[in-house]
């Protein structure tokens, strides 16, 4: 399975020098959850919704040229049917500081799945996995032992939480391909306003 292409650590750094109140992982989760929902905003609503995640009243070009390719390379890995996609996380050793973006990566999804309005009824084990998302949200990474446990305990949260999102995306694009007209499954969906 291949990474992301957009680097945890040059993100990071990007949204710090904008004064930016998000990390790479939580804004990630939130564009996977605004592409999840069925919703394709063009480049200003992108422009938009970055500002606003990030608590910023303008957002930096080199920023806004990070964000859109981060949600280009997200739209193709999630319709990638090699099932290559990946949450941007952070590489380090630490178990808390992995826990914790994975957390804040749950989080941005459903902030980002909320704003992308998705009409209408998913299945039970997505609505059950989009519950579980939010319950790896509020995890408290102080609670933690450092353990070989522990840490395949993440390793199988994190295996979790991608396949749970590929498989609502999924979903989402199939209800949305049946009710267009004709059925026929044409690319796009709804752009969010």
């Amino acid at each position: 399975m291949t990474r992301p292409a957009t680097d945890f650590h040059s993100l990071a750094n990007a949204i710090m020098a904008a004064g930016g109140r998000a990390d790479p992982s939580e804004l990630h989760g939130f564009v996977c959850g605004i592409l999840s929902a069925g919703a394709r905003p063009d480049k200003k609503r992108w422009q938009s919704e970055l500002a606003e995640q990030l608590d910023l009243e303008a957002v930096p070009a080199d920023l806004s040229r990070a964000f859109v390719e981060l949600a280009r390379e997200s739209q193709a890995q999630l319709e990638d049917s090699n099932f290559d996609f990946q949450l941007l996380l952070t590489d380090d050793p630490d178990l808390a500081a992995r826990t914790l973006t994975l957390g804040h990566w749950c989080q941005g999804f459903l902030h980002g799945f909320g704003i992308g309005q998705f009409r209408g009824k998913l299945q039970e084990t997505s609505d059950e996995a989009l519950r579980d998302l939010g319950a790896v949200a509020q995890v408290d990474e102080t609670e933690l032992d450092d353990s070989e446990e522990t840490e395949n305990q993440l390793l199988q949260v994190e295996e979790y939480v991608r396949v749970a999102v590929m498989n609502i995306f999924t979903e989402v694009a199939a209800a949305q391909a049946a009710s267009r007209p004709g059925g026929n499954g044409s690319a796009g969906g709804p752009t969010v306003h």
